[in-house]
């Protein structure tokens, strides 16, 4: 490295003033444009977060109902699917009602608790099945979901009264309690004409709305809520 005399002492100042940093000032601008950026990207990133457990929460349920259906038609039975919330260690869930297996066709244990063996999928507390009288648009998505002249009303699954089940043949149907003799138990109760079911899901966190749907020809759905229009949407 050369050494300057004191006549070149002005170049050494304008090196050094070339390699200084930033000053106090021009840092302060740099972090309020960041906290400014992150202000408007962060709730973005939220509502995208959000969205996607919502989302995901309906594909699992949507598989589960998929899963009891292909099992009825392979075991020659009706099997429900319950939504238990959650308790203590375990979280929410739901799950198709399988095991046991009774001599009169029934199956499961009617809701009460997840047996080893039976089908089951978590669910994420930011997201919680809803009573489709308070759901959104109800009219609109029965409108997509049914004919118009149909006289078919969707059965509210979220209820443990009434859990989406299928019967032997893939289709769904209602579950009565019936008596003969000295044996008592369930049966899939098709006789009384077609059945649609649906189930709404809200994320408590973002208010959006989801819902899956079966039709009587078993046909299983996910639908989102667009709030801009007030209808429903396939998803």
């Amino acid at each position: 490295m050369k050494h300057l005399h004191p006549r070149n002492g002005s170049v050494r100042f304008r090196a050094e003033r070339c390699t200084r940093g930033f000053t106090l000032i021009e840092l302060m601008v740099v972090v309020t444009v960041c906290v400014v950026l992150g202000g408007m990207a962060i709730p973005r990133l939220m509502s995208v977060i959000y969205a996607a457990k919502l989302r995901g929460a309906m594909a699992d349920f949507s598989s589960l109902l998929e899963s009891s259906r292909i099992y009825a038609i392979r075991d020659n039975r009706f099997y429900s699917i319950y939504i238990l919330a959650s308790s203590g260690t375990s979280p929410q869930q739901a799950y198709v009602d399988m095991l046991p297996k009774s001599l009169t066709g029934a199956s499961g244990n009617g809701g009460t608790s997840v047996a080893s063996g039976d089908p089951v999928i978590a669910i994420t507390s930011d997201v919680a099945p809803q009573a489709a009288s308070t759901a959104p648009s109800t009219s609109n998505l029965a409108s997509q979901l049914l004919p118009a002249t149909t006289s078919v009303t969707p059965t509210d699954a979220s209820r443990a009264s009434s859990p989406a089940t299928f019967g032997p043949r893939g289709l769904p149907c209602l579950t009565l309690n019936v008596t003969q003799g000295a044996v008592s138990g369930r049966i899939c109760d098709s006789s009384g004409g077609p059945v649609a079911y649906w189930i709404f899901f809200k994320n408590n966190r973002s208010g959006n709305w989801g819902a899956v749907t079966v039709t009587p020809a078993g046909r299983i759905q996910k639908w989102y809520y667009d709030v801009g229009s007030s209808a429903w949407a396939k998803a």
